[in-house]
């Protein structure tokens, strides 16, 4: 248990005793003893005491009917004005119409002028309903009551009537007695029975008929000051009159043995707040039972509270008929009642020892049971008044603190916490609590809501022992029941699925959205309050920092499904400015990340490359400011920054690597032998993807946070730029100039994660819901990725720009242009790519550069960088807008060499590892096909053998893959793009070494072992290959250079290049124009090899001197290296490419370091115009 918990139990056992001590001393002797020296009564005996009175009252009379004589005569002189609910309830269906009308002819013509003209002043006449002296009353008065009096009663009317009523149901009403003297009790009865009551009692068939002739009756023949006492007596449910006291309302012997020198037997404002204050102060053990009667002076005023609210709507309506100047005055001491209430409920709460009978904390646990019934519309505003009392006496701490407390503590016991348990309605009470700033600021201030400093400070103690984590960790993780609504997946439908997986967005949502009203209603609460939220908020990216590692430890970290909860809050906070073009935007001051903040570590790793491998380990540099100097809005986005690393962008790379699981065991299960326990395992993972589909895939939390990968485009765009965020902006000059980290602090501590998660979650997006992205504007997104690409200075890593190809090709990449991955494709996306002017000046280029910098990703990962680029590049070069970009690229050598160099490496290692491959696949296939021989090995040779076929088969394809993308963008560039490569001697040897590579593998002796079965399943297309190597030969072939290099070339057949020949024209691979220039170019080199062949015999044995000492070939242009030794530029222009190293000493070494090794170049030339003569003559 939590230390805070433990600390609030510990506190309430002590304030119990505490209070029941002082409860103890205040009561004195007016306690009930049960013996001599026996302990004062508790308030769970009172409650007791009082079930048991209930129990009681059940099986007996209900006070109302007596059958005494002298009990008749009391009722008989009683105020006739019953209300009209009770008059109903008691009422019997078939004499009701008949009763009312009776009743009303009963009124004395007399008392009716009276009430319609109070102003005339009628005295001296006795009638036998009011009772009253009428002196000034005129014959035609005295004349009426003579013939009231000599007219049946009503009573006799009732008796007589209720009699056959009996007849009728052969049952007696509860509320009439055949005694004469009950009768002449009944008569004078006041008729204003509380309606409640009466309706409750009254036979449907003549209910409302009578329930308007009593209401008629209560406003025509009740005088304004019983009416007062009516609406008082409701309010309050206490009377002063002992003929009045029922179970619903407490007659007050004490305030009346106080009074009796002014006796006085109606509520008025005159008295009420005396009334009031003797209800207050009565001994809970002499309560009647029943609800009317709360033992707790708190409820009891909360409940006196809404009533006033009830009778001022009443009041307040034109139904009711009172002088103006009495109504004013009924509605100003119902406010004072009002006001009244909430300064003794403040009272009992802080001072409870002037409550002298209030026992232990019962009005605490009572205010606590108030603000818990929501069913009461006026609870908040109760409680609003109450904490306004307490505010002006600095007691809201000491009252509420527990209160918030104990609704933590009951879900802190909810373990495990699980969506399906019953956490709502606490949460939902601490939302309407913290309505109140002051109560919010309470709820700041309670121990347990930081973390205590000095103990350990981890994500899973700040997860299970603070008030919002306590509120945050309701999640799927661990939670039997949602892994109960997944099991047995494989066997499911998916409908099925898809309701489970409702199910639990549903309760994600209820979480989610309760805390985001809790902490948005604290924040509100003032500045002491927001700071603390902040101040939480910090504490949780600092204490789960163990989350930003590959492989953490979980038992120290807050779980998933609290930071997915979490992450969704803090989106919803930046909702106001993350709309498109927003003002709030402005808030946002990235120099927040200059300064020491608690958020990112100073050993982060940094967008902006130093220089210096050690650099950004060195001291942490930033200025030294305090978070509370920046404005709300940017503390919160980069807090939200920092919970999209910990969280979803982790649990992104969770669910990918899940994927690749799944996909694994399921190939595996689709063997006869498969163990069995895979099917078990395949289901747990199952299982586990359907949960984190639930909240990781949940629509509104993808949208969000696609919203703020959107907004973080444009932060970081604005710090690289230096323009303001959504401005007009010019047309960027790129590259960028080289990154200043003096003049731009900002640009020097942008932590990597920032771009890499925005990356990161895009491309998921785009690869498992792509239609998330539809509705979604990504100008910003496009201008990122162009800045970056082209300015790499200012993104250090390969592997970051590597991720913003992926993210180009699986957003903006139409879907038909790539025939082996689906991508997203958005309708704004591709538009944009095609229309974009920055886009078409330098996207091409970037991403060519890009092809030859992904070497150094590694292997697997270039392979898949090269593909999703040579895809772009494809479906850019068919774009008129885009394609004078690749031909600037030529201009630009080093940049060029650098790109064709990797291109025409990874065709190499990719021609070379599926054709070599292949023949092992061949061989594989045939023994497999032999039964006899395959079944006549052992279980576990042929086990290993599928497994190498398996592993064969996805290398094969993968390579070939990519082969025939390469391929084609070499053959479709080499079309425009021809100068750079004959002009430079190092690419012109290395495209011809790849080219005639490539044709001897497909057509030369061993082509026959690359046949296999199902060639089209390894993406295997030997003939679209040979055509497009083809086609690229010929775009050269106008280059003498060119016809020489093939010629001499160690690759180069002579037989192998006519069999391609025939190949070509038997196939018809080309039209008949290229065949024809095929066969003369083959023709042509033919010729060249000949003479070459002629030359270098004539040349006779070369001096060692004149040898590259890597390559063993004479030397045209040779250099000297700062380690002394010579060679030949082409060759290590080549070499350079692949490493920066002296290959002899394995110093770093660069082209610029090169220096021309003129005398050794003239020796060359003469040597060899020497033996060329010498060969002449």
């Amino acid at each position: 248990m939590s230390g805070w918990v433990s600390a609030w139990l510990q506190n309430k056992g002590e304030g119990d005793h505490e209070s029941k001590s002082e409860s103890d001393a205040s009561r004195g002797s007016t306690t009930a003893l049960g013996a001599e020296g026996a302990a004062p009564v508790s308030a769970d005996e009172i409650r007791r005491k009082r079930l048991e009175r209930l129990q009681e009252q059940q099986h007996v009379t209900p006070p109302c009917i007596s059958s005494n004589e002298n009990t008749t005569k009391k009722t008989q002189d009683t105020d006739m004005s019953v209300s009209a609910n009770q008059t109903t309830a008691l009422t019997p269906p078939a004499i009701k119409a008949e009763t009312s009308d009776t009743v009303s002819s009963a009124m004395p013509a007399t008392c009716k002028r009276s009430i319609e003209n109070p102003d005339v002043n009628i005295t001296g006449l006795k009638c036998n309903v009011c009772i009253s002296d009428c002196g000034a009353a005129n014959a035609v008065d005295r004349q009426r009551a003579r013939r009231l009096r000599k007219a049946a009663s009503a009573d006799e009317i009732r008796r007589k009537r209720l009699e056959r009523l009996q007849e009728q149901q052969h049952v007696t009403p509860p509320c009439i007695s055949s005694n004469e003297n009950t009768t002449k009790k009944t008569q004078d009865t006041d008729m204003s029975v509380s309606a409640n009551q009466t309706t409750a009692l009254t036979p449907p068939a003549i209910k409302a008929e009578t329930s308007d002739t009593v209401s008629s009756v209560r406003k025509k023949g009740t005088s304004p000051d019983v009416y007062v006492n009516n609406v008082l007596q409701r309010v309050l449910r206490v009377t002063l009159s002992s003929a009045r006291s029922s179970s619903d309302l407490l007659l007050l012997e004490v305030y009346m043995a106080t009074n009796e020198a002014q006796p006085n037997e109606l509520l008025s404002p005159a008295n009420v707040s005396e009334v009031l204050y003797a209800r207050v102060i009565r001994n809970p053990a002499d309560l009647p039972g029943g609800s009317q009667h709360p033992l707790a002076a708190v409820a009891y005023l909360e409940q006196v509270f809404y009533r006033c609210r009830d009778e001022m709507q009443k009041l307040q309506s034109s139904f009711v008929r009172l002088p103006a100047e009495i109504k004013e005055q009924t509605l100003e001491c119902l406010q004072s009642i009002r006001d009244m209430c909430v300064n003794y409920s403040a009272t009992a709460l802080t001072d409870p020892e002037i409550f002298p009978f209030e026992a232990g904390t019962i009005n605490v646990d009572a205010l606590e049971k108030t603000v818990r019934t929501q069913a009461n519309a006026e609870t908040p505003d109760f409680i609003d008044g109450v904490v306004a009392q307490l505010e002006a006496s600095n007691a809201t701490l000491a009252v509420f603190a527990p209160i918030f407390q104990k609704l933590l503590s009951e879900l802190f016991l909810i373990a495990p916490p699980s969506l399906m348990s019953n956490f709502y309605s606490n949460m939902y009470t601490l939302t309407v609590l913290c309505r109140n700033k002051a109560l919010a600021l309470v709820f700041t201030q309670i121990p347990g809501f930081l973390l205590t400093p000095g103990l350990p400070m981890t994500g899973r103690r700040l997860q299970d022992a603070t008030a919002l984590g306590l509120l945050l960790r309701f999640s799927c993780n661990q939670d039997p029941a949602v892994t109960q609504m997944f099991t047995n997946i494989t066997k499911r439908t998916k409908n099925d699925v898809d309701s489970s997986i409702l199910t639990i967005r549903n309760k994600l949502d209820s979480v989610q959205t309760s805390v985001t009203d809790v902490v948005t209603l604290l924040l509100k609460a003032g500045a002491l309050s927001r700071e603390r939220v902040l101040t939480w908020l910090e504490q949780a990216m600092q204490a789960n920092a163990e989350r930003a590692k590959e492989n953490p430890d979980v038992n120290i970290t807050a779980t998933n499904g609290m930071f997915v909860n979490l992450t969704m809050v803090l989106l919803k906070l930046c909702g106001p400015f993350m709309a498109p073009k927003s003002k709030k935007v402005q808030f946002i001051k990235t120099e927040f990340l200059a300064t020491q903040n608690p958020l990112f570590p100073a050993d982060e790793t940094r967008l902006v490359g130093s220089g210096s491998p050690d650099a950004d380990m060195a001291e942490d540099d930033r200025q030294v400011m305090n978070a509370s100097d920046f404005h709300f809005v940017t503390r919160c986005y980069f807090i939200t920054v920092r919970a999209m690393h910990l969280g979803p962008v982790g649990m992104v790379g969770q669910y990918m690597r899940l994927l690749r699981q799944l996909s694994y065991f399921q190939s595996r299960m689709g063997d006869q032998n498969a163990d069995p326990r895979l099917r078990a395992h395949f289901d747990q993972m199952a299982t586990t993807k359907m949960i984190m589909d639930a909240e990781l895939l949940h629509p509104e939390f993808l949208h969000e946070m696609i919203r703020f990968s959107l907004l973080t485009c444009a932060v970081v765009n604005s710090i690289c730029t230096g323009l303001d965020m959504y401005d007009e902006r010019p047309m960027l000059d790129l590259p960028l100039p080289t990154p200043d980290t003096d003049a731009n602090v900002v640009l020097k501590h942008i932590p990597e994660h920032l771009v890499d998660d925005l990356c990161t979650t895009l491309k998921f997006v785009a690869r498992i819901e792509p239609k998330a992205l539809n509705t979604f504007e990504l100008e910003e997104l496009l201008r990122m990725i162009i800045i970056f690409l082209s300015s790499p200075a200012y993104v250090h890593s390969p592997h970051l720009r590597a991720k913003m190809s992926e993210v180009l090709f699986h957003i903006f990449l139409p879907s038909d242009e790539s025939d082996e991955r689906e991508t997203a494709g958005t309708a704004f996306g591709t538009e944009l790519l095609m229309t974009d002017v920055l886009a078409q000046r330098h996207l091409a280029p970037c991403l060519l550069a890009l092809y030859g910098d992904v070497e150094h990703t590694g292997f697997y990962e270039k392979l898949e960088h090269r593909y999703n680029i040579a895809c772009l590049l494809k479906y850019m070069w068919k774009l008129n807008g885009h394609k004078p970009a690749f031909l600037l690229i030529a201009k630009d050598k080093d940049n060029f060499m650098k790109f064709a160099h990797g291109l025409m490496n990874h065709i190499n290692s990719l021609v070379t590892d599926a054709l070599v491959a292949l023949p092992e696949i061949k061989m594989l296939q045939e023994e497999m096909n032999d039964t006899t021989r395959w079944m006549s090995l052992d279980e576990t040779v042929r086990e290993q053998k599928q497994s190498l076929l398996s592993d064969k088969e996805r290398t094969v394809t993968s390579s070939l893959q990519l082969a025939n993308e390469t391929i084609h963008m070499m053959s479709y560039l080499t079309s425009e793009i021809q100068e750079p490569f004959v002009e430079m001697p190092e690419l012109e040897d290395r495209l011809v070494s790849m080219l005639n590579s490539v044709i001897v593998k497909l057509a030369g002796p061993r082509g026959v072992e690359l046949k296999v079965n199902n060639p089209e399943q390894y993406k295997f297309r030997p003939k679209v290959m040979l055509k497009e190597i083809v086609e690229t030969l010929l775009h050269f072939a106008h280059y003498p250079s060119f016809l020489e290099a093939v010629a001499t070339n160690g690759f180069y057949d002579g037989r192998v290049f006519r069999k391609c020949a025939q190949i070509v024209a038997r196939t018809q691979l080309l039209d008949p124009s290229d065949i024809q220039k095929f066969e003369t170019f083959v023709e042509d080199i033919g010729r060249a090899a000949e003479g070459a062949a002629i030359r270098e015999e004539a040349l006779g044995d070369i001096p060692e001197e004149f040898l590259d000492p890597l390559v063993c070939t004479l030397m045209k242009d040779p250099v000297l290296l700062p380690s002394g030794y010579t060679m030949d530029r082409s060759c290590i222009s080549q070499h350079l490419l692949n490493d920066q190293s002296d290959p002899f000493t394995r110093v770093p070494l660069t082209a610029s370091q090169l220096q021309p090794n003129t005398d050794l170049k003239i020796k060359i030339e003469q040597w060899i115009l020497e033996q060329q003569q010498s060969a002449d003559s």
